[in-house]
């Protein structure tokens, strides 16, 4: 194994070595001692010095800075070969990506002491970790390999495993730090100039791709953008861009091309923080294929979970204004890390459902699927809308009094005054008019007395005073409300157990095919359901999956439960109960509630275990009122 400082080691005599000199020193090829030699190269130009080499001389040390080469010294004595799976897999990635031409194989093999085999599996999972950039392998017989693709995706590859992960530590710490800390110097001060704003954390993204790309500008790697290709044209972004690019041009002593400076924008644009931008700024434009986008979204929403947001002119402007960065970001594959999303999802479970759907309508148009982080943040905007849209029910009920008019009259006063926010009409009676009243006026029947007849509605004995005790008891009444038409969606013969399956696909056939013994499913809901898998992903923790079908495709909102033997992995989290929904087209005004309910128990995960280890349809009726005591 030759290292990088003995290899310097070998020029201290100040004269010239030649490649074969060194190979019989250190008992490797010739080919090995020029790689290394090209390594350092790459390296030394950030401390000032060189390797040249001269025909028929060979190597000599240049130092063009002697202060810094110490430093290089003292940082970096040694860089060795990597000897594990993941570190080899790494530095090929890296010396590939910072290649010029084409290698083979065998000089590969050689440079990191493995056989040709161990070489192709690393390169094979080098081609798994490329193809998550559009990027390739080209394979040239008699030349090698080398990596093809656009020198955008090299840099958002680089900066994402060897700057921001530093997967291999390849990279400086110090150096890097100090790099990024020069940049910020510049960058700060101009954004506020300019008036543009950024989140902390997009600032961060932000200064690394800067740096990334005055790392490959250095080396002659260009991006090949033209200023058309930004849709939403900004002045004053542009002209920030400008300035930047030809701000670093001169201090790092690089060509400045227009081509840069639509990079800086790109990412500027996908970074930047529209909340900060109100709707009349001169230079925010929102074009008509977004806010199409923002309407086909909020469309969506309305068919498949019944809420239609699509008349909030507040949330529509929400949604324009944050598609115009996500757009860049979608279009780039420019990766937005989300420091909330966990706390989102667990919650606003809801509005995260929600804003899943919502991004399959993204998903089709853009032909990519939109991450986690991306979800998120249109969950807040969905979060919003959901409780900008909360109506709370006022019901109607009947107070039975035995102690006279007066007393009745009274106590109805006292509940108009405690809970007039729930309560639209108050009728009152006593035991002898209650045989005669029309309980299809009434949700609610309130007794001070004891009733020994039956009453068709839900009753709650309270005291003649309203206590504390009575204020809880009938505030949670009202709050809950009537659970009855959780009947009209959870049903005994829609509750399975034993449904087999070892991946999501075949455990959703065969609760279709488990289904379809009941009733008939439209034609191709089972490939409906698949598809919408396809496009976001429907478990999001706790143990639970809420597929559906992609679109509408039955009259009446139809509810089926799936508790497996054993958990298994849907796309992302373990699944263990599913809830089968197809939402219904036949209008349906407790469906909002039905979501409600619904998602109260699916962010209970105390409820949810109980229910995988009691699997009964009573037990889950029992938990959707919320009658939980016997949990433990």
């Amino acid at each position: 194994m030759v290292e990088i400082y003995d290899i310097l080691q070998a020029f201290s005599s100040g004269s010239y070595i030649t490649a074969e000199t060194l190979a019989d020193r250190f008992k490797v090829s010739t080919k090995t001692i020029r790689m290394r030699i090209k390594e350092i190269n790459d390296t030394a130009v950030q401390y000032g010095f060189l390797i040249e080499s001269k025909p028929r001389y060979g190597y000599l040390l240049s130092l063009k800075e002697n202060n810094r080469f110490d430093e290089f010294l003292k940082r970096r004595p040694n860089i060795n070969i990597p000897d594990t799976v993941a570190d080899r897999i790494n530095y090929m990635l890296a010396y590939l990506l910072n290649y010029n031409g084409y290698i083979k194989l065998d000089d590969l093999c050689s440079f990191l002491f493995v056989s040709r085999p161990t070489m192709q599996n690393t390169i094979k999972e080098v081609e798994c970790i490329l193809e998550q950039y559009n990027l390739k392998i080209e394979r040239k017989p008699n030349y090698g390999i080398r990596i093809v693709g656009e020198e955008f995706d090299c840099r958002r590859c680089i900066g994402d495993f060897f700057v921001k992960r530093n997967k291999l530590n390849i990279i400086n710490d110090k150096y890097k730090g100090d790099k990024i800390k020069n940049i910020a110097d510049i960058v700060i001060p101009m954004l506020q100039k300019y008036d543009i704003y950024l989140s902390e954390t997009a600032l961060e993204t932000f200064l690394e791709q800067i740096y990334v790309a005055l790392l490959r500008m250095k080396r002659g790697k260009y991006v090949s953008f033209e200023r058309n290709d930004i849709n939403n044209f900004a002045v004053k972004e542009w002209e920030f861009a400008n300035e930047l690019m030809e701000v670093l041009a001169k201090l790092e002593n690089l060509e400045s091309r227009e081509s840069e400076i639509v990079y800086i924008e790109i990412y500027l644009k996908g970074k930047r923080m529209i909340g900060k931008v109100s709707c009349d700024e001169t230079n925010f434009v929102i074009k008509e294929e977004i806010d199409s986008l923002t309407m086909q979204m909020l469309e969506s929403v309305n068919n498949q979970f019944k809420m239609d947001f699509r008349v909030n002119f507040e949330i529509r402007m929400m949604l324009n204004q944050h598609m115009v960065p996500l757009d860049i970001r979608i279009k780039y594959d420019i990766q937005s890390k989300n420091p909330l999303l966990d706390e989102i999802k667990s919650k606003y479970i809801m509005a995260y459902t929600i804003a899943a759907h919502a991004s399959t309508v993204l998903a089709e148009h853009y032909k990519k699927k939109i991450s986690e982080s991306e979800i998120g943040y249109l969950a807040l905007i969905f979060a919003l809308a959901i409780e900008q849209n909360v109506k709370i029910q006022k019901t109607n009920i009947l107070i039975v009094c035995s102690s006279g008019k007066g007393s009745s009259r009274l106590l109805a006063y006292k509940y108009k005054k405690e809970f007039g926010e729930y309560l639209s009409e108050i009728y009152v009676c006593d035991l002898t008019e209650l045989k005669s009243f029309d309980f299809s006026k009434v949700s609610f029947v309130l007794t001070t007395v004891s009733i020994a007849v039956y009453v068709p509605k839900p009753v709650l004995e309270v005291g003649l005073f309203l206590g504390d005790t009575d204020k809880a008891a009938v505030r949670e009444l009202f709050e809950t409300g009537e659970k009855r038409y959780l009947l009209k969606y959870y049903k005994k013969d829609a509750f399975f157990v034993g449904i087999e399956g070892n991946n999501k696909e075949d455990i959703l056939k065969n609760l279709c095919d488990r289904i379809e013994k009941q009733r008939k499913l439209p034609e191709n809901f089972y490939e409906a359901v698949l598809k919408r898998e396809g496009l976001a992903q429907t478990d999001f923790g706790n143990f639970i999956a809420m597929p559906h079908p992609y679109k509408t495709m039955t009259e009446e909102t139809l509810v089926y439960i799936a508790i497996l033997d054993k958990p298994v992995l849907w796309t992302k989290y373990e699944v263990q109960v599913i809830f089968l929904i197809s939402v219904g087209t036949k209008e349906d005004s407790d469906l909002n509630k039905f979501y409600e309910d619904t998602t109260k128990l699916i962010l209970k995960a105390e409820a949810v275990k109980y229910l995988i280890k009691n699997p009964e349809y009573e037990v889950l009726m029992d938990l959707l009122r919320q009658r939980q005591d016997h949990i433990e």
